[in-house]
């Protein structure tokens, strides 16, 4: 029984390991602070083993914890969060060990550490970090195994085949009430209140902004397409829509925009209608999208959004947002039948709004978009071709690190001056000279492009993908795409960043590691693919495995008659019979026989069939004499055999298996 004994050595080099481990998948999330007392920890308890150190005493024990509530207070700000709950279970379980000495003791630290590996998994589900957190479980009943044991000489792959044993005995039980249990929504999507961390596009974009989310690989979205998938050079993935400009930094509008003359139905809807300020037309591509959680409310649509999905609304710029902000990955649908939102009519107030520009700065840029205009009859089209063919023609070049231009006339001096910039910089120059010639424009925000896998009609889109475009109106057609990008460099659009900038740049320069740089690579490549692949069915099929879908599946399996009733019917025989041959397997599991048991084991059939059987509690040498008494014949050969035995099982002397065999042979 567990209680004041004290804990072997084994049992603590285990729990050290655990410790180590389970620290490790939400070092992220807690103060580096706590992670380093859980090395320091788990290196003073080594040093004890090996009786090179003592017992911390009381003060130095207090003093620690101490240190670690203080890290928790100056790091977590509001402190009542999850991130600080965590911080503070780990800095428990990372200084218990520092305390425990009987088996009582080290049973709550193995219990502090099953608690520890659920939580890692309300930061991160993928597949990578779900195989490690089984590891983990595994370790830790290792660990709890090894209180039990009556020796401490158990070899280390005993506890693990233990524990594994466990771990899979588990599995089936496991599977059946993940597919037949009935889905409250996923437990595990548990809102992250600090998003400061998150990289990703925001309400705001300075010309230096989307540079530098492309030195990111991280995943934005997944996008499934049903049918056709779009060409490279049409995936444009809209999220934010900038229509406000104050010579340094664009801002988009939000819905506590306001005019004299609109109503809240003219800035966001519910329900799009046929008529008023949008007309509706047919969409090309149904698509499923999986984005990660961004903190942010925007949602991605390829191209204008046409249709409101469930817990989201339109904005007027036609873009598409959650009510909520999103801490939690989220899996949406556009269907292509559902008709595509395009704008007809611009009231007064919108067109204000999207001529607007700060009164003072950038002279030469206003002179010359009242030139070009003038000199394109006062079309708006014919102005935008002109102003690509300046992109086109001219010295402007496309780079990941162009120089800093000047607040107060910034466009001036990109446009006429360094005319190096990145995707913002020329979607911001082109938009400001149609504004400044009263032409309606904005700049919109998003990704562009993305890496296709057909054999799944999937695109994957990750930070690097991030792209700044243009709109403008033009009346009777509405808003009009327009890429200055693809004029300076069409490679960006055709084939992605990493072909645009060649071997100028480095592509992700900050991820050295980074499977995406040695795409090349034939047999690095081909494992990034299956991974991802992996990843992404289990993403889709487990982790956001939906109600309606599990439903739908049992229908399909179950019938609808009495749909429920069957439903906790196979339910109730299936952990039945699950249960059931586990404890058959329990109950007919024969201990596997060494070698020399085997060989007395068929020693004692060949008695038997003579009719000699051992009573209860009689020795192997007393069982000899009794059939020695009885049958002289056998004297000579059982003695001989009884004798090799001894020496070998008890004597602990070297088996001669072969003699063995050969004398047993003999009776």
């Amino acid at each position: 029984m567990l209680g004041n004994a004290l804990v072997s050595r084994a049992s603590t080099l285990w729990l050290i390991a655990a410790l180590l481990l389970v620290l490790l998948p939400i070092w992220r999330q807690v103060p580096t602070l706590i992670i380093l007392l859980g090395c320091l920890s788990a290196g003073w308890r080594i040093a004890i083993l090996l009786g090179r150190g003592h017992w911390p005493p009381f003060w130095l024990r207090f003093g620690l914890i101490l240190i670690a509530l203080s890290s928790v207070v100056v790091t977590f700000k509001p402190l009542i969060s999850l991130e600080s709950s965590v911080s503070i279970l780990a800095a428990g379980y990372a200084l218990k060990l520092l305390e425990m000495r009987n088996q009582r003791d080290a049973l709550v630290v193995i219990y502090i550490g099953y608690f520890l590996v659920a939580t890692a998994v309300l930061f991160s589900q993928t597949l990578l970090q779900t195989v490690y957190l089984m590891c983990c479980l595994v370790i830790l009943i290792a660990a709890q195994q090894g209180l039990f044991r009556a020796t401490d000489s158990s070899p280390i792959a005993s506890s693990v085949r233990f524990a594994g044993s466990l771990a899979l005995q588990a599995a089936p039980l496991t599977i059946l009430l993940f597919v037949l249990v009935p889905r409250m929504g996923p437990l595990w999507s548990v809102p992250l209140p600090d998003n400061s961390a998150r990289t990703g596009l925001t309400d705001a974009m300075t010309p230096g902004d989307i540079a530098r989310l492309s030195r990111s690989d991280e995943l934005v979205f997944r996008a499934r397409f049903s049918g056709d998938v779009p060409v490279a050079n049409q995936r444009y993935w809209r999220a934010i829509v900038l229509d406000q400009f104050d010579g340094k930094t664009w801002k988009q509008s939000n819905k506590s925009f306001s005019a004299s003359d609109m109503s809240p139905s003219d800035w966001l809807s519910k329900e799009p209608e046929n008529s008023g300020w949008w007309k509706n037309r047919q969409g090309s591509y149904q698509y499923e999208v999986m984005m990660e959680p961004t903190g942010r409310p925007w949602m991605y649509t390829l191209g204008t959004a046409g249709a409101v999905a469930e817990n989201s609304f339109f904005y007027r710029t036609m873009r598409l947002a959650a009510d909520q902000p999103i801490d939690s990955r989220r899996l949406y649908s556009m269907d292509g039948a559902v008709p595509q939102a395009r704008s007809v009519s611009m009231p007064d107030w919108l067109s204000e709004l999207n001529t607007q520009i700060p009164d003072v700065g950038n002279d030469r840029s206003r002179h010359y978009a009242l030139k070009i205009f003038n000199q394109s009859g006062q079309d708006p089209v014919k102005m935008a071709g002109r102003l690509l063919s300046l992109f086109r023609q001219d010295d402007f070049y496309y780079t990941l690190s162009p120089p800093l231009y000047d607040q107060a006339s910034s466009i001036d001096e990109f446009l006429f001056g360094g005319q190096r910039g990145f995707c913002a910089h020329y979607a911001g120059a082109f938009v400001y000279l149609m504004r400044a010639a009263g032409i309606p424009a904005r700049v919109i925000g998003g990704y562009q492009g993305g890496e296709l896998k057909e054999d799944e009609n999937l695109i994957q889109v990750r930070q690097f993908d991030a792209h700044a475009w243009a709109e403008i109106w033009v009346a009777g057609q509405g808003w009009l795409r327009f890429d200055p990008t693809a004029a300076v460099s069409p490679q960006r659009i055709e084939s992605g960043l990493e072909a645009a900038i060649g071997g100028s740049e480095t592509f992700l320069p900050d991820s050295p590691l980074s499977l995406y740089r040695y795409r090349e690579l034939g047999v690095i490549n081909q494992v990034r693919l299956a991974f991802e692949k992996a990843e992404y069915q289990w993403q889709r099929s487990v982790v956001n495995f939906r109600q309606d879908e599990q439903e739908a599946f049992l229908r399909n399996l179950l019938g609808n008659k009495d749909f429920y009733w069957r439903q906790g019917m196979a339910l109730t025989l299936g952990v039945s019979l699950i249960l059931a041959l586990l404890s058959l397997t329990l109950l007919y599991r024969r201990q596997s026989l060494s070698p020399l048991q085997k060989i007395y084991s068929s020693f004692l059939k060949k008695m038997a069939r003579r009719g000699f059987v051992p009573h209860d509690g009689e020795a192997e040498l007393s069982f000899a004499h009794r059939i020695t008494m009885s049958d002289k014949a056998l004297e000579e050969p059982v003695l001989a055999f009884i004798d090799e035995y001894i020496k070998a099982a008890y004597q602990k002397e070297c088996a001669d298996l072969i003699r063995l065999k050969r004398l047993l042979a003999c009776i």
